[in-house]
């Protein structure tokens, strides 16, 4: 418990504020379960920020290190031996200003980037240049690319734009940190450049520290995380419910602001769950007469309101929304109710609220593992669809017949071929999917677009509609084909989708499909993880022994009379 605490109370210093660099060097360590490396080349030190990064990378359980070129304005030892795990280009982008335009110096990164893609498809990190403004320089607008002011914003202009169309590079975007600040110069100090060629404040390092330390690292190397479980009194407003009742609890404007921000969450993707002490009927009546709520009853895909242990509540949780807690964010004001989880569940990730809602929606803002690079094309519909589940279950309780039941759902499972435009949902697929990944591949960004070439392999993704909702893309198989020779290198579906049988369906599909190029013979990658059992138990109910060399024709005749009376309608597009 002891490691609980320091954990709870490290984020109360670390998360939400800006903390200084005497409390971030008294921050006591945290256990480490994974290492990272990352190559950095660089124009200007780094090692300042890397001195702060321990503590908050400790948050998420990780110990990032680092890998340093030497100064070298053309990039001419990029990515070293090639054996990091992520790639960090530090620049100092005004050194290039005398010698290129803003377009040509993204070029010529362009150029480099492709070069280092020969040999690695790790994440690319870029940094981009806080805008500064010498004397004189308000006099200029910022299309004067003479003036420092508007060639740097050019600058950043040409690089977002490179960014966002290249797979596997992310942007550390300094010009966003710097924005706000009350003066631009407060991010830089000269002071620092002449002694050592460094040109930021101690204020701006600190923000870099945790910019990378709880934000984009965490994004790069894990799975971000799948739903928040919140508590209510005294958490998302202020009060208790069942003594004040619906009217007498108070929303101030920071829990106004914290609701919003939860409700944010929601459209990117997170699934907001309640876990509370409180009766179920007074907590929905709360939401649904409360209109100075941002956050509405419909908000949230499942609700734990009772007087059960919340442990027991998360599991609940955990079972109706059809995910590992270890997915799950607890947010609860009551120390020892976090430390009752903790005994429990130890996987679940934990946070301490503030009476005052902003400083919860802060330190939410800087939670590791909320923070969301690329946008999320299934999250429109994904609290719906979990609803829909919960329908789906009655449905199948009331219905005793499982395939009265499945003919009930009106099912439609449309099957893509090497769909370039599904590569994203695929990269998303393989980092979320723990329950059903076959492989537990991770694929990178890169990858996930290379599999889609119809030449070397047959990639299958799968969207499932029914009559409760549409799920959007929920699976796909990665099959890699040499001849009469084929390796499913990868096999993922959501969990949202699991319990109807698409999975078998799906593979009966992939299986026709190979037949027809000429497949014979099937290997399959199989990986044991710690979650991914529903999807092992799956595998070998087609396959004893190791899963090499199977033949294809005994293997297809197999699935095919799994799912010979299965009532969805299998369209190929």
């Amino acid at each position: 418990m002891s490691n609980v605490l320091t954990h709870l109370e490290l984020a109360d210093q670390l998360l939400g504020v800006l903390p200084t660099r005497e409390r971030i060097a008294r921050s006591q360590k945290l256990p480490v379960h994974r290492t990272y490396l990352v190559r950095v080349d660089r124009t200007m030190p780094f090692e300042f920020i890397r001195n702060l990064m321990l503590p908050f990378c400790g948050l998420w359980g990780a110990d990032v290190q680092f890998d340093f070129s030497d100064y070298d304005a053309a990039l001419s030892q990029l990515g070293g031996d090639l054996q990091a795990d992520a790639y960090l280009l530090w620049l100092d982008w005004r050194i290039y200003r005398e010698s290129m335009t803003p377009l040509a110096a993204v070029q010529w990164l362009m150029e480099r980037i492709e070069q280092l893609r020969i040999g690695t498809d790790k994440t690319v990190l870029v940094n981009n240049w806080p805008e500064s403004m010498d004397h004189g320089d308000k006099m200029f607008g910022f299309r004067i690319t003479s003036t420092d002011r508007g060639w740097i914003r050019r600058l950043n202009a040409c690089l977002a734009d490179y960014i966002e169309n290249t797979p596997g590079c992310e942007l550390v975007d300094l010009s966003n940190l710097a924005y706000g600040q009350h003066e631009a110069e407060s991010f830089f100090d000269y002071r620092n450049e002449v002694a050592s060629n460094y040109p930021f404040s101690n204020k701006a390092t600190i923000m870099m520290a945790q910019h990378l330390g709880v934000h984009l690292f965490p994004a790069v190397f894990t799975p971000r995380l799948k739903a928040i479980a919140l508590d209510l009194d005294d958490t998302l407003y202020s009060g208790v419910l069942g003594e004040d009742g619906s009217e007498g609890v108070k929303v101030t404007d920071g829990h106004k602001d914290l609701q919003k921000l939860l409700l944010k969450l929601k459209n990117s993707g997170i699934l907001l769950t309640i876990c509370s002490r409180n009766e179920e009927n007074d907590v929905k009546a709360l939401f649904e007469s409360r209109e100075d709520f941002p956050l509405k009853w419909s908000d949230f895909a499942a609700v734990c309101a009772n007087w059960e242990p919340k442990a027991d509540n998360l599991n609940t949780l955990a079972q109706l929304i059809n995910i590992d807690s270890s997915a799950f964010l607890f947010v609860d004001d009551n120390t020892a109710e976090l430390l009752k989880v903790a005994s429990t569940l130890p996987e679940v990730h934990l946070l301490r609220a503030n009476l005052d809602g902003r400083q919860t929606m802060n330190k939410i803002c800087d939670f590791p593992g909320l923070y969301q690079i690329h946008p999320d094309g299934e999250a429109a519909s994904r609290t719906h669809d979990i609803q829909a589940n919960q329908q789906r279950e009655k449905i199948r309780k009331d219905i005793s017949d499982y395939s009265t039941y499945l003919e009930s759902l009106r099912m439609v499972v449309s099957i893509y071929e090497n769909e370039s435009s599904h590569s994203g949902r695929l990269y998303d697929l393989s980092h979320k999917t723990n329950q059903f990944n076959l492989a537990l591949r991770r694929m990178t960004e890169m990858e996930a677009q290379e599999v889609m070439d119809p030449d070397h392999y047959v990639t299958l993704t799968v969207r499932l509609t029914d009559l409760l909702s549409d799920s959007g893309i929920i699976g796909a198989f990665v099959c890699q084909v040499e001849g009469p020779n084929a390796r499913l290198i990868e096999m993922l579906f959501s969990c949202r989708a699991l319990g109807r049988e698409v999975e078998t369906v799906s593979f009966a599909s992939l299986l026709e499909k190979l037949t027809v190029l000429g497949v014979e013979r099937l290997s399959v990658d199989c990986t044991e993880g710690p979650r991914n059992n529903p999807a092992i138990d799956w595998l070998r109910r087609f396959v004893t022994g190791i899963p090499e060399n199977l033949p294809l024709p005994e293997l297809l005749i197999d699935v095919r009379s799994a799912c010979m009376k299965h009532p969805a309608i299998v369209e190929v597009i």
